[in-house]
């Protein structure tokens, strides 16, 4: 390699002959005449004569050819500070304080170091590259090059995460939205069609009175014709008028009756309060929440959908779909009366034991899903039949379910943890989420499980079964609970909260969703309260202690009976009315059939 100010020739003095490094550069070979000691550069005379003349040069010193180095091997080549001082922009770096740390010029040497120690960089960086600090630095550079790599590997997965996301969000909500409209397009059909037929019904009524009432207005003309043509014959007209008064009279009572026959239906479309209140709601047909906010990239829960079952019973299959939300017209289940049922029964011949029926949900149409905690099994029962058509087994004593999104239940497993189960088809075990704890009854709301637990907990987890809150006292330190053994989730003014039943304490206690409380309902009837349906504005509790059912009004905080020992009711466990069927369904203690009561019309 070559090196400018020195020329490489034949002979043995070839390393002492030195150039004028500038026009080398320029392809000219001139003798030099000077060195620049700050520059450490070889020039000829005239290029000398210009370093001395620039500005930034001429304070340089400069060498003579007398005085100036003999050849440039033996030069010992030197590196110069030249980066500006951050104080001082016209000093270069040339002192490093170690006492503060900082990298100082000549001015900040004598203006604010004076008492400090400062050494010249020049000798301390003749090592330091060999050192452990300039070693440490390399490796920082290299693991931050590493963790910046990583960090746009996540924001590149995030950013599909978030395409993802939003497109997965927007399927929900349309699909929702379509669930919606064919909702209240059925009520709607259903309504015209009623209309239609009461229509059809009132004009066939009329249609049939016309005929009786013209032909009796014919029957009144005749005889008024045959009257007036007897009016110059006494005794005639006398004969005739004597007939005809029987005839009238036979007339007035075919008139009394079309006059009774002719009544219609007279009727008017009243809107729905429900529908009128999620209309008037700014979070009507759902909101959109912030539930979780992660620097990690996380995989979004599987849509809402409807819950799709095939069940077979006397030898045909069914299929049954089920929208998890749906709009119904509220039930004051104050006001109903039921009158026992046939029973039907629950206990198979695979059966081990008695059935310990803990709790049941709805389906679709005739449809529940029930608990059998004793048998280890998940029962189908068909209310309309009065058939239990399907039976699959579970790891363990389910106790609790609840509808997830999609075509999937959580069924809460003692002991052992919460068991999904898919109902797109046949039933079919899904995945077994652990829990801490013994766990009873669940409810399931925008992506959270909320779960109470044996031992006087009640928790909202997520996914995976890991708690993000729970409560088991109250603000003065006490226990809240003793028994938590049913809980369900409830919408009041669009708002989400919690209705917990506690069988040791008697009373039935209102969370927010942060499980804070906001109030507790006790009553002397309400004994061993147990299982909590939601029905509009109210809810069925059942009271095992009492052997009743109580009403709880959500909007007046009452409290009343529905039923009682004198309907039968022993130790119920767990009720479910359908307003489709009419139907109050209960299960109770040692008892191996559901009790059925029919709605009084």
């Amino acid at each position: 390699m070559e090196v400018p100010g020195k020329k490489l020739q034949a002979g043995l003095n070839a390393e002492d002959t030195t150039y004028c490094q500038p026009c080398e550069q320029d392809d000219e070979i001139l003798p030099a005449e000077a060195y620049c000691t700050v520059c450490k550069e070889f020039f000829c005379s005239h290029c000398a004569n210009v370093h001395r003349k620039q500005k930034m040069t001429r304070s340089h010193l400069l060498l003579d050819k007398s005085n100036m180095p003999t050849y440039i091997s033996g030069i010992e080549v030197e590196y110069e500070c030249t980066a500006p001082c951050d104080i001082h922009p016209k000093e270069s770096i040339n002192f490093f304080c170690s006492t503060h740390q900082t990298l100082i010029c000549g001015h900040c040497s004598v203006q604010n170091h004076r008492s400090c120690h400062a050494d010249v960089i020049s000798d301390l960086s003749k090592a330091f590259k060999d050192g452990q600090e300039y070693g440490d630095v390399i490796k920082t550079i290299a693991r931050l090059f590493e963790e910046i790599n990583l960090c746009a590997s996540d924001v590149e997965k995030n950013v599909n995460v978030v395409a993802w996301l939003a497109e997965n969000e927007v399927f929900k909500l349309r699909r929702y939205h379509e669930e919606v409209n064919k909702y209240f397009e059925e009520r709607a059909q259903a309504l015209l069609k009623l209309i239609e037929k009461m229509k059809s019904k009132d004009e066939e009524l009329l249609g049939s009175l016309k005929p009786k009432y013209t032909n009796l207005k014919s029957k009144l003309e005749e005889i008024n014709v045959t009257l007036e043509a007897q009016e110059n014959n006494m005794i005639q007209l006398f004969i005739e008028t004597k007939r005809v008064k029987k005839l009238l009279e036979g007339m007035q009572n075919e008139l009394a009756d079309i006059k009774k026959e002719n009544v219609i239906h007279h009727y008017e479309f009243r809107k729905d309060p429900a529908i009128e209140r999620l209309i008037a709601s700014d979070t009507g047909i759902g909101t959109l929440e912030n539930i979780l906010t992660e620097n990690t990239t996380t995989s979004a829960e599987s849509d809402r959908g409807t819950i799709g079952l095939t069940v077979q019973g006397d030898g045909q299959m069914k299929t049954i779909e089920a929208a998890e939300h749906t709009v119904s017209q509220a039930t004051d289940l104050t006001v109903l009366r039921f009158t026992p049922a046939k029973d039907i029964p629950m206990k198979s011949p695979t059966d081990k034991t008695d059935c310990y029926l803990s709790s049941m949900i709805h389906l679709a149409g005739s449809m529940l899903l029930m608990a059998d905690f004793h048998n280890n099994k998940v029962n189908v029962v068909d209310m309309q039949t009065s058939n239990m058509v399907f039976k699959i087994s579970v790891p363990g004593q389910p106790w609790d379910i609840c509808h997830l999104p999609g075509d999937r239940v959580a069924v809460t497993i003692a002991n052992k943890g919460i068991q999904l189960i898919e109902t797109g088809g046949q039933l079919t075990l899904g995945d077994l989420i652990k829990v801490d704890g013994d766990c009873r009854s669940i409810a399931y709301h925008e992506d959270r499980l909320i779960v109470s637990f044996w031992a006087g907990k009640v928790a909202v987890l997520n996914k995976n079964g890991h708690a993000i809150r729970h409560i088991d006292k109250d603000s003065s330190g006490k226990e809240l609970f003793k028994s938590p053994f049913y809980l369900t989730v409830v919408y009041e003014s669009s708002t989400a909260v919690i209705y917990v039943s506690d069988h040791l304490k008697n009373t039935i206690t209102k969370l927010d969703m942060n499980l804070d409380i906001i109030s507790t309902f006790q009553v002397p009837a309400l004994k061993g309260p147990g299982g909590i349906t939601a029905l509009g504005d109210q809810l069925l509790i059942c009271s095992y202690g009492s052997s009743t059912i109580m009403i709880l009004d959500l909007s007046t905080g009452q409290m009343t009976q529905l039923m009682g020992k004198e309907e039968g009711i022993r130790k119920p466990m767990f009720a479910y009315y359908s307003p489709q069927q009419s139907k109050l369904i209960v299960t109770e203690m040692s008892n191996n059939s559901l009790k059925v009561y029919n709605k009084i019309k």
